[in-house]
This record gives structure tokens, sequence and C-alpha cells, in this order.
């Protein structure tokens, strides 16, 4: 286990990402201790990426539906309205 202070994580961060990508364990010190660690976040494919986009929308827009009030007319009651607006 490789071990950095923070001012040579500072000067060295991309090769220490390098490091980390390739399998090492980069381990960052603080005052000479131990204190946060490099690791590889998972790589998500973009197919899983945008079902998790999708739903989160679904989420929100059931969030909005659910707080609007009911409504008030039926839908053959809203279309006879607007056949009527096309008429006059």
């Amino acid at each position: 286990m490789a071990r950095y202070s923070v001012a040579t994580t500072k000067n060295n961060l991309s090769s220490l990402i390098d490091k980390a990508l390739a399998g090492e364990e980069v381990v960052i010190t603080r005052h000479g201790k131990p204190t946060v660690s490099l690791s590889v976040v998972s790589q998500a494919s973009e197919a899983e990426v945008d079902m998790e986009l999708r739903r989160e929308w679904m989420e929100r827009l059931q969030r909005l539906r659910d707080s609007m009030p009911p409504a008030k007319l039926s839908y053959l009651e809203i279309k006879k309205l607007e056949q009527a607006d096309y008429e006059h």
C-alpha cells in the first residue's frame, strides 16, 4: 500500500489517479496518518445510466402527479368544451 501526503497528492494527483486505475492502493495521509484512499469507481454502462435517469424522471413525474389536485372535469367533459370552442 503506497502512502502519499496531502502536499504530494496535490502535486501528483493525475499520476496517483493512474496508479489507482492500474489497481494500486493509494492512501493519502494527513499529518502522517492515513486519512483517505483513492479507488476506482465501477463503470456503469450507458444503458444502466440511461435507465437510472429514466427511473428518476418517472419518480419525479409521479410525485408531481400525486401533488396535483384531482380533476374536476372528466375527459369527455373537457373534449366537449374543446369542441364547443372550435364551433364558435
